[in-house]
């Protein structure tokens, strides 16, 4: 309800209090009149038995009588208008009105004390609320002796609660950031030292059967290094544990970097990258992590798509958010692809050999970091679509 509302029906509370003591004291009256009234001709008809009949006639039918002679006799013996003992009925009445006037002025004013002393404690929990809400936990509200009371008493424990819980979860991602750091150079360690071997094996070889061999030994080796640094990366990504540099990018920039390494795959299977829309519009966003889960779709669609084909990259934008598809000439996803695709290490019917089942994953997990989304759909003149959107005014602060 709002505050015009409630102000109306309060005006209408009160009013009608004030009308019911006046309606109640003005019914009073009226029977305090009737009763001395009454007192007064049965004072008359006791002194005058003889003439009770004309006087009980007379009571009846007033407008028969002769009023006129009837006041001037009564003014002759000082009755003007009023009965003795009539006047008690005025200052009855005004003190009724009175008290009722100022009972209902005096609860209209504790009842508007109890709205502002109320509104007030309202206030003060909302703005201790947003505090906690921006990470302040020190700051806290004076407790009063009123209903809210023991709301004060829960809100501060829960807060309490939460704040040790932040604090123990921020610990925690930090040990795990740290400890995820040892583990990649743990691995890039001997991942380097193998490629190094690798690259002295083959200059010491001669036959062709070795030389294949060693081709083998450093493309399992470049595998291997890649599939470490996804799989790092989307562990780190889950954990939160990621540190984002939100800046505004040009999407053309942006679709450029993530174009860059794969342009050999493309060449190799003779395919063309049409990009249109609207590619001078800004995007907020993490350039490198972003060029890298672009960099997965783009791939994907490559890889499915035939020789010869061409893959398209849409560019929109709107109030809301900045939208990303890409679409390629491909068998598209099958239905129960499309349930499981950004599982991780989930491979779909139609995937190649050689993948791993990281790549979407990793993309959605990047992503989503960022406050965007993600879904895949099947193009109605066939051929898989990815569609990305980066929701406005919800990443502008770096994680």
């Amino acid at each position: 309800m709002t505050n015009r509302k409630t102000g109306i029906f309060f005006t209408a509370g009160i009013f009608t209090a004030c009308f019911f003591f006046f309606i109640t004291g003005a019914f009073a009256g009226y029977r305090w009149n009737e009763k001395l009234f009454y007192n007064k001709m049965a004072a008359v008809v006791s002194v005058l038995p003889q003439e009770q009949k004309a006087l009980a006639r007379a009571l009846k039918d007033t407008e028969k009588c002769d009023l006129l002679a009837g006041r001037e006799i009564l003014h002759r013996y000082g009755y003007d208008g009023h009965l003795p003992g009539q006047g008690g009925f005025l200052p009855y009445l005004g003190a009724s009105l009175l008290f009722s006037l100022l009972g209902a002025a005096a609860i209209g004013l504790w009842l508007g004390q109890q709205d502002r002393k109320l509104k007030q404690r309202t206030e003060t929990l909302t703005q201790y609320l947003r505090q906690v809400e921006e990470g302040n936990y020190a700051l806290c509200f004076e407790k009063g002796q009123d209903g809210l009371s023991h709301l004060e008493d829960e809100i501060y424990k829960t807060v309490m609660a939460l704040r040790e819980s932040r604090e123990g979860l921020k610990r925690e991602r930090e040990n795990l950031a740290r400890n995820l750091a040892d583990i990649s150079h743990q691995l890039k360690t001997p991942l380097t030292a193998l490629s190094v071997l690798v690259e002295l094996l083959r200059r010491r070889v001669v036959g062709e059967e070795e030389l294949a061999l060693a081709d083998k030994m450093e493309k399992q080796t470049d595998r291997l290094g890649n599939l470490t640094a996804a799989l790092l990366t989307l562990a780190r990504a889950d954990a939160g544990a990621l540190t984002f540099d939100m800046r505004n990018v040009p999407v053309g920039e942006l679709l450029s970097a993530s174009l860059e390494s794969l342009l050999p795959l493309m060449e190799e299977k003779g395919q063309q990258m049409e990009i249109y829309g609207e590619e001078e519009v800004s995007l907020c966003c993490d350039l490198g992590w972003t060029r890298e889960a672009l960099g997965n779709l783009m791939k994907n669609a490559s890889e499915h798509a035939p020789e010869g084909s061409k893959i398209w990259v849409r560019v929109w934008e709107n109030p809301i958010y900045t939208g990303i598809a890409i679409e390629d000439e491909g068998e598209g996803f099958s239905p129960k692809d499309l349930r499981c695709l950004f599982q991780r290490f989930y491979k779909g019917e139609r995937s190649g050999k050689g993948g791993a089942g990281i790549g979407l994953s990793l993309a959605r997990s990047l992503i989503e970091s960022q406050n965007g989304e993600i879904r895949a759909e099947n193009r109605k003149q066939g051929g898989a679509r990815f569609v990305v959107k980066f929701y406005k005014g919800m990443g502008d602060e770096g994680k």
